[in-house]
C-alpha cells in the first residue's frame, strides 16, 4: 500500500460501518443519508434480512424506497442501452454502469447507476452527439459552449423528466486529468466483448478505468470502491498481471495502485501487486482531487494543467456561465435565473471550503 493514506470518504464517520456490511460483517447501527449517498441501500436491507444488522422500520421503509426507484431507474436504462449505442457511429465504450453490474455482480440490482457512460472516439464526438439530439436527446451545456468537448470530459445528453429521465454521459476521454486520455477508445476497444451493441473493456482494462474514475471524482462513492474490489478479486492471475502491466506501458501504474489502496484499506481487498507504481502523474484534476481538500479542487487541477494563456478564458467560463451553462450545471428544475445565479454563486463560494 502506497505510505499516504486516502482521504476518508464522504460522511466519513458512517463509512466503517458500511464497508463492514459490504465485508459480510455483522453491524450495530448504519447512517440511513450515507447509505443513499454511497449507493449501498440493496447490500444494508440484504444484511438486516440476514440479521446481521437491525433497522428502524422507518429506516427500512426509506431505504426499501430508494433501492426500489433506483432498480427501476437501473432496469430503464439498461433498456435504453441499444438505442444508444446503436445511433452511434460505432460502437461505443461501457465504462461503467451495467458493464459492471451484469459482469461482477452476483445481483446486478446491488449496483443501480443513475447513467449511462459511454467512450467514443474524440472525432466522433459531433455527429455522434447530433446523432442523439435526432432520437430525442438535449445536450447540456457545462458553463459555456463547447465546456465539456474542449475542457471537460464528456458531454452530458438527457430525454425525458422525472421518474422516465434518460441521462447518458459520452466520453471523448476518462475523467478530466490528462492522465486518462491514455485510455483511448483503441485501447478499451482490443479485446473487449458486447453488451446489447456497446463495447465492454476485458478485466484488465476495466481494472483501469476504474481506477482513473475513482481517483478523478471527489465524491468518492463506497460503491466505486466496491467495483474495484470485485473486479480485482475476479481477475484471473494473467488478467491481474496484465492490468499492471498495461498500466505500466500507459503511464498509470501510480494510479492503479493508488487507487487499489482504496479497496484494501476500506474492504480488506488485498492481492500481490507484481510492479510497483513508480512516480506520481504531472499535477492535475486527478492529483488535485487527491491531495486538495477543497470542494474545487478539480477546477484546482484543471487551471494547472492549462497553459498560461487558457487559465483567464477558463475561470471566465466557470464564474460566470451562460443562462444555458447555468441551466445545465445548477438547473434542471425549472427555476429562474434569478435564482440559478444564487446558486452558482453559493456553489462558487463553497469550492473555496474544505469537501468533508
Amino acid at each position: 500500500m502506497l505510505r499516504r493514506r486516502p482521504f476518508s470518504l464522504p460522511h466519513s464517520q458512517a463509512v466503517p460501518a458500511l464497508a463492514a456490511v459490504l465485508r459480510g460483517q455483522r453491524v450495530a447501527a448504519i447512517d440511513a443519508d450515507a447509505t443513499v449517498y454511497h449507493n449501498v441501500a440493496g447490500f444494508v436491507l440484504a444484511a438486516a434480512d440476514e440479521h446481521r444488522l437491525s433497522l428502524s422500520d422507518d429506516v427500512a421503509e426509506r431505504l426499501e424506497h430508494r433501492f426500489a426507484i433506483q432498480a427501476l431507474r437501473s432496469s430503464l436504462l439498461r433498456r435504453e442501452l441499444a438505442g444508444v449505442a446503436a445511433a452511434c457511429s460505432e460502437p461505443p465504450v461501457l465504462l461503467k454502469g451495467p458493464g459492471v453490474a451484469d459482469r461482477f455482480y452476483a445481483d446486478p440490482r446491488l449496483r443501480p447507476f443513475t447513467d449511462l457512460d459511454l467512450l467514443v472516439r474524440r472525432g466522433a464526438l459531433p455527429a455522434d452527439v447530433a446523432a442523439l439530439a435526432e432520437a430525442g436527446f438535449e445536450a447540456l451545456e457545462q458553463f459555456r459552449p463547447r465546456f465539456g468537448e474542449e475542457l471537460g470530459h464528456d458531454v452530458h445528453l438527457v430525454r425525458g423528466a422525472g421518474a422516465g429521465r434518460v441521462d447518458v454521459e459520452l466520453h471523448w476521454r476518462i475523467g478530466d486529468d490528462p492522465v486518462g486520455e491514455a485510455l483511448s477508445y483503441d485501447v478499451l476497444s482490443a479485446g473487449a466483448t458486447q453488451l446489447d451493441g456497446a463495447l465492454v473493456p476485458a478485466v484488465p482494462e476495466q481494472l483501469l478505468v476504474l481506477a482513473v474514475h475513482l481517483l478523478g471524482d471527489r465524491a468518492k462513492r463506497l460503491d466505486w470502491v466496491h467495483d474495484l474490489a470485485l473486479v480485482g478479486s475476479a481477475a484471473s492471475a494473467g488478467e491481474w498481471l496484465r492490468a499492471f502491466e498495461l498500466a505500466q506501458e500507459l503511464g498509470l501504474l501510480w494510479v492503479l495502485h493508488r487507487a487499489l489502496d482504496y479497496p484494501a484499506e476500506l474492504l480488506g481487498f488485498e492481492r500481490a501487486r507484481p510492479l510497483p507504481p513508480g512516480p506520481s502523474p504531472a499535477f492535475g484534476p486527478l492529483r488535485a482531487v487527491e491531495e486538495l481538500d477543497l470542494r474545487a479542487s478539480t477546477h484546482v487541477g484543471r487551471l494547472a494543467a492549462l497553459p498560461w494563456r487558457a487559465r483567464p478564458g477558463y475561470v471566465r467560463d466557470v464564474l460566470v456561465p451562460t443562462r444555458a451553462g447555468l441551466e445545465g450545471t445548477v438547473g434542471g428544475d425549472g427555476a429562474p435565473v434569478w435564482k440559478l445565479v444564487g446558486r452558482h454563486l453559493r456553489r462558487a463560494v463553497a469550492g473555496l471550503t474544505p469537501r468533508r
